[in-house]
């Protein structure tokens, strides 16, 4: 992918007063309330897009996923503005934010909602979850969270353009509504982001784990397999309440791909474990997963 629309992470935390907080939420939309979130946008280079504009659409894109998932994020999200790639930082603020870098700047709602959606998942796929000190970890199947993130970038672009236009936040979105699916078409369509005829994707991933293990952020890889996960989530927007079961085990940042792949299937709920073995189908890797062990004293007929 070219830049301007590469992907990342978070920054700069503040103290979280009990009279600012009441304050942004009573100015949060009514689908942010809802769901429990403060996304504050702080920091200068944002170009000529107001904080309030900023705000507008990252709410959007988090009601997008996490309407899903409700109740998952209760500490605030702090958003600052990078001239890197964007990024979510390992480690929360002092007062237990989430930090947020975004490089998107002036009026270009479609790469914040892009960007932001990218980083959310992070976030909502605990990629912080055994990280010591703050320091990024060296975390061998972070490919495949990349992509999930990928996907859901291209998810959310897709689902806000479908809610804004029938209810944007306000009159002036609505033509927004026709710039995130024109993103959204152009990014789906793009030639490095189709398997090649005839290339089974089992294949795929075998000329190409390798490589992506060694470094995760090797976009056109991991946005072949994106491209490929998101009918999983278009067909039912509740498997976005897996990725809250990713990376839970401290093995999973050296494991193999089938064992991390393991690990998220046994520790998701039986709910959810459906879009792990879709997963797993689609990577010709469903062999890999055990039977769920049987729990004393409870017989095979009786599961």
């Amino acid at each position: 992918m070219q830049l301007p629309f590469i992907l990342a992470s978070i920054a700069c935390s503040l103290a979280w007063a009990d009279g600012g907080e009441a304050a942004a939420a009573a100015k949060k939309p009514a689908g942010s309330r809802k769901l429990g979130l403060n996304i504050q946008v702080q920091g200068g280079g944002w170009g000529n897009a107001r904080k309030e504009s900023i705000e507008t659409v990252l709410n959007g894109v988090a009601e997008a996923l996490l309407s899903q998932m409700p109740g998952k994020l209760a500490a605030p999200i702090i958003v600052t503005h990078t001239d890197g790639p964007p990024v979510a930082l390992y480690g929360r603020g002092a007062q237990g934010e989430y930090r947020i870098r975004l490089h998107a700047r002036g009026e270009n709602w479609h790469l914040y909602a892009y960007e932001f959606a990218h980083e959310l998942c992070h976030v909502l796929s605990n990629f912080d979850e055994h990280v010591a000190s703050g320091t990024e970890p060296t975390r061998y199947n972070q490919w495949f969270e990349e992509t999930l993130c990928e996907t859901a970038s291209l998810f959310t672009l897709k689902s806000l353009a479908q809610a804004w236009e029938v209810a944007p936040p306000a009159p002036e979105w609505a033509e927004e509504a026709k710039t995130l699916r024109r993103f959204f078409d152009v990014l789906i369509a793009e030639g490095h982001r189709q398997l090649p005829p005839q290339a089974p994707l089992a294949s795929w991933l075998q000329d190409n784990e390798r490589a992506l293990r060694d470094d995760p952020y090797l976009r056109q890889k991991n946005e072949v397999l994106a491209n490929l996960l998101l009918p999983l989530f278009d067909s039912n927007p509740e498997n976005w309440q897996a990725l809250a079961y990713l990376n839970l085990d401290p093995a999973d940042a050296r494991s193999s791909l089938r064992s991390f792949l393991n690990h998220w299937y046994h520790n998701a709920p039986l709910e959810h474990r459906a879009l792990v073995v879709s997963v797993l189908d689609l990577l010709s890797l469903a062999d890999v997963v055990p039977p769920a062990p049987v729990a004393a004293g409870l017989s095979a007929s009786a599961r």
